[in-house]
C-alpha cells in the first residue's frame, strides 16, 4: 500500500536533482505551472497529457502541464532551465512537481514545495531521505 511521508524541504533543486539521479531511467517527472521558459526545449518522449500516476493538481485555472521521462539526455536539458532563478521553490513559476518511479508516485511537491504539500511515498527509501537530511537538502521528514 502506498504511504506518504511529509517532507520539510530546505533546497528544492537539491531534492529534485537527487531524486532524478537516483531514479534515472525508471521515472517520469511532471511539472505544472507557468512553463513558458521550457517552450523551446525538446524533451524526448515528453507529453502534455496526464498519465496513470501523474495528474494535474490545479484544474482551474488550467496551468501548463508537462510529463518528461527522466533520462540522462532530458535531465541535461532540464537542469539549466530549472536552475534559473524563480523557477522552483517559493513563488517559483513551477507550482507543482511530481515524480513517478516504475509507475508509482514517489514525490508530490505542490504549492511551490510548501511544507504542508510536499511528501515522498514509501517508494523513496528512508536511507535516501536520511542522507538528504544530513546533507541539508531536507530540514526533516516524517511527523513534524
Amino acid at each position: 500500500m502506498l504511504e506518504f511521508i511529509p517532507l520539510r524541504v530546505r533546497d528544492c533543486q537539491g531534492l529534485l536533482w537527487a531524486l532524478l539521479r537516483e531514479y534515472e531511467g525508471r521515472s517520469q517527472l511532471s511539472l505544472e505551472g507557468d512553463l513558458s521558459a521550457l517552450r523551446d526545449a525538446r524533451f524526448a518522449d515528453s507529453s502534455m497529457e496526464e498519465t496513470g500516476g501523474l495528474k494535474r493538481q490545479t484544474l482551474h485555472p488550467e496551468l501548463d502541464f508537462l510529463v518528461v521521462p527522466v533520462t540522462a539526455a532530458n535531465v541535461r536539458i532540464l537542469k539549466p532551465l530549472l536552475s534559473r532563478p524563480a523557477m522552483l521553490g517559493r513563488d517559483g513559476s513551477i507550482v507543482h512537481v511530481q515524480l513517478a518511479v516504475d509507475g508509482t508516485l514517489a514525490l508530490v511537491a505542490c504549492d511551490n514545495f510548501h511544507d504542508d504539500c510536499t511528501a515522498a511515498s514509501n517508494a523513496v527509501s528512508t536511507e535516501l531521505l536520511t542522507q538528504l537530511t544530513s546533507k541539508g537538502v531536507l530540514r526533516g521528514w516524517g511527523v513534524a
